[in-house]
């Protein structure tokens, strides 16, 4: 069993550790000698994950939380944050895909839940003790986005706006946090291998697994990037098509999804 090394975080809370990049993320911190505090829905699977990282010599509380319920979400995260001396990193990373079965991607209850935990649960971990953080002078929330975020895709509205909405939120809070010791950074990962991603049919260009994720965005956050951004060639070409004049893009994109573009 090794002895984790010191970390650049005492403590972090990171949503939507049960499975996925939430779960190599709070490992990965773990493993630097961060506390972390491990949220999602799935109790049961908390407590692998925590269970897995004690395992290892590092440190995990499990807290079941459903980012949904915003109110509960803020009130449980002030709480923890009183209880052990306040977050040193707070990760926003819960998400959900949209609901495809049997409904057009343009109905509301086809984005709805998307919607809902991908931007306003996010929002709720990200802001529920911002102020502590400016008081106490340090601090670092992190969003997970998505590079969906950076160019409308048709049948995705439900997914890419609540995620260019996390985006603009981070931007705004990144600006607004100037001089105050506290840090925000936007995460735009491209295709990772997770349960969501698993029920695509579509290609995954350049997709990679949970714990590359998780060791490019742990090893980049202490220098407290506006961005973390990858892998570099997705993000690219996502950036160059999102600055398209809208006619060519809506062509390109429409394109690629099969589809026609409108004509206004």
């Amino acid at each position: 069993m090794s002895t984790p090394s010191v970390g650049v975080y005492r403590t972090a809370l990171v949503t939507g550790a049960s499975s996925g990049i939430g779960q190599a993320l709070a490992e990965r911190l773990a493993a630097d000698g961060t506390m972390v505090v491990l949220a999602a829905r799935r109790a049961d699977r908390l407590h692998e994950v925590a269970d897995g990282i004690e395992h290892d010599g590092g440190d995990a509380r499990v807290e079941p939380m459903d980012v949904a319920d915003t109110t509960a979400t803020v009130a449980r995260i002030r709480a923890l944050d009183a209880e052990l001396g306040g977050f040193d990193l707070v990760i926003a990373n819960a998400g959900v895909g949209m609901n495809h079965r049997g409904l057009p991607s343009y109905a509301w209850e086809a984005m709805a839940a998307a919607c809902h935990v991908n931007f306003c649960g996010a929002a709720a971990t990200l802001t529920a003790v911002l102020p502590q953080m400016v008081e106490r002078q340090r601090g670092h929330v992190v969003g997970i986005s998505s590079i969906a975020s950076f160019t409308p895709i048709p049948g995705r509205g439900g997914y890419c706006a609540p995620k260019a909405g996390l985006s603009m939120l981070l931007e705004c809070l990144r600006l607004e946090l100037a001089g105050t010791g506290v840090h925000a950074t936007a995460v735009h990962p491209g295709f990772v291998r997770t349960a969501m991603t698993a029920r695509s049919k579509g290609a995954m260009p350049f997709v990679m697994d949970t714990r590359d994720a998780a060791e490019r965005i742990v090893t980049a956050l202490p220098a407290a990037p506006a961005t973390i951004d990858f892998p570099w060639q997705l993000a690219t070409v996502a950036k160059v098509g999102a600055a398209l004049p809208r006619l060519l893009r809506d062509v390109l994109v429409g394109a690629a999804a099969g589809r026609r573009p409108s004509s206004d």
